[in-house]
């Protein structure tokens, strides 16, 4: 009896390892019955001890043998190895670095969001319906993750309204490929899906306030909601989408004072020149605390009446003057365009710190001159934003067609092209920029994404209303990529290469092996 039994002990232990085998299948798998992982486990047990009792020599000599030593060598660097990649995995989940490969960096955050995501003060959770299948939530989904990534604030996840539709109903979604953004007890509803439209709907759930920024209008100024080439309807669009409320305001309308809600004012290239109430009514808005923005294009004309002219006082006692010239930079100009000077770099100041490496261009700009002030000049702290090459000038001479640098009459560069001031003492802040066209929708729709026109604005205006979170590279336009179809060239090398060079230069690489072998 135990004679057959040690001869069968071999099988038994084989019968053995299948069954712990089954065992960790079973549990791995969730097996139905619940016990029978248990009972295997069980059977594999005893049948493998059965093996060590019914034939303990040769258990003995195998683990005291020359193989067994060479197999816990193996075993041991084995288990170092796994050891070694554990530890790399937990250190890479907990200290870990992302890199984006793409050509265009279309997975990397603008430095606007990441700021506006590291200042949350308050949880943000995103909810997306979408069905199944749908192609656009796995590209939300990569965007969102970046979102995720760089504030523990925020969350999001996805629901197939379908399956869910009373969480559907709860957040008021009645259509397909929308994100629901929540923060306390706010909530925004967004159908657009690229960076620009998910940083905007951040912005209006996470803020308390929604401040408004006024446009002068009543004196053909350029307009924020028109979209005419000469228009600001971009700049309007862009600041709504950092949660500005854009309005409208006539000066010639108030007869008190500046609205109470205004963060800033902007008064954009007038064709018409204030009156004198008018300009005394932001005069002394803008002394008692107010932010305004000035943007002045040069007279079309010698001789013809300048707008402008009506806020030379007024800038005046702000150390300010614009001078009747048009800038011409032939050394550093847009296409060789002499009238448009170009910059590349910039004066330090927390409106341009995130400008370096962005190309601004201004089109027929007049230049800024830096006067003795009439308020304290130890209160007011100047600040160029603007400055054209050493090669530049200002042509006072606008009626002949050759435009040439003439001593004692125009002025040798560099010349300034916007000015901050700042009166700290009251809180007051002025930006006087010497062109308006570098903002306007003719401008920005040609040159959509490339060049820091649209940024210079945004960050002004943010500057203005003391958002300096928002002071930053605005979020890019999504990359639009097309596939160019193949020539009929490129096909047939294609096709002759796969189909017929590939498989003979494999047969006569063989055929050259069978030769030196035969």
């Amino acid at each position: 009896m135990m004679d057959s039994l040690r001869r069968g002990a071999p099988y038994l232990a084989g019968v053995g390892i299948v069954a712990v085998l089954l065992s960790i299948a079973a549990r791995v798998l969730g097996s139905e019955p619940p016990w029978l992982p248990e009972a295997l486990l069980s059977l594999g047990v005893v049948l493998v001890i059965s093996y060590a009792l019914l034939r303990p020599r040769e258990v003995v000599a195998a683990l005291t043998g020359r193989r067994a030593r060479y197999g816990g060598n193996a075993l041991l660097l084995s288990v170092a190895f796994l050891g070694i990649l554990t530890t790399v995995n937990i250190l890479s989940d907990r200290h870990h670095k992302r890199f984006d490969l793409t050509e265009s960096k279309q997975y990397t955050l603008s430095q606007e969001t990441i700021q506006i995501l590291q200042s949350l003060e308050r949880p943000v959770k995103v909810t997306g319906f979408f069905t199944p299948g749908d192609p656009r939530q796995t590209d939300v989904e990569d965007l969102l993750k970046e979102y995720a990534y760089h504030s523990d604030q925020f969350t999001y996840e996805f629901v197939d309204p379908e399956q869910r539709p009373g969480e559907a109903r709860r957040l008021g979604v009645t259509s397909y490929g929308v994100l629901v953004f929540q923060s306390g007890d706010k909530r925004q509803q967004t159908f657009g899906l690229d960076e620009e439209d998910l940083t905007s709907a951040l912005l209006k759930v996470s803020r308390d306030e929604q401040k408004v920024v006024y446009f002068t209008t009543g004196h053909k100024e350029r307009n924020p909601e028109g979209f005419q080439s000469a228009d600001y309807g971009n700049v309007g669009r862009i600041l709504g989408m950092d949660n500005y409320n854009v309005e409208l305001l006539n000066l010639a309308t108030i007869t008190d004072t500046i609205p109470a809600d205004a963060a800033a004012i902007v008064v954009a290239s007038p064709q018409v020149s204030f009156s004198p109430d008018e300009i005394s009514l932001l005069d002394k808005w803008l002394e008692a605390g107010g932010r305004l923005m000035i943007l002045a294009d040069p007279p079309a004309r010698r001789g013809e009446e300048d707008p402008m002219a009506a806020f030379s006082e007024m800038l005046k006692k702000w150390g300010i003057r614009l001078r009747d010239d048009l800038v011409l930079d032939p050394a550093s100009a847009f296409f060789g365009d002499a009238a448009s000077p170009l910059v590349t770099r910039y004066r330090f100041s927390t409106i341009t710190k995130d400008l370096g490496g962005l190309t601004s261009f201004f089109p027929l700009a007049r230049s800024i001159e830096q006067v003795t002030p009439e308020l304290p000049e130890e209160d007011l702290v100047f600040t160029p934003l603007i400055e054209t090459s050493r090669d530049s000038w200002g042509e006072t001479n606008l009626t002949e067609q050759q435009a040439r640098y003439d001593e004692g009459e125009d002025t040798r560069g560099p010349l300034i092209l916007a000015i901050t001031v700042e009166y700290r003492e009251r809180g007051s802040r002025l930006i006087v920029f010497g062109d308006s066209d570098f903002a306007s929708n003719a401008i920005l729709n040609s040159v959509r994404g490339a060049f820091g026109n649209a940024d210079l604005f945004r960050n002004s205006v943010n500057w203005l209303a003391e958002e300096e979170a928002l002071i930053a590279i605005g979020p890019k336009p999504p990359d639009i990529r097309t596939m160019q179809p193949l020539t009929p060239a490129q096909q047939k090398l294609i096709f002759y290469g796969t189909v017929i060079f590939l498989p003979l230069i494999v047969l006569a690489l063989g055929g050259a092996v069978w030769w030196e072998r035969r």
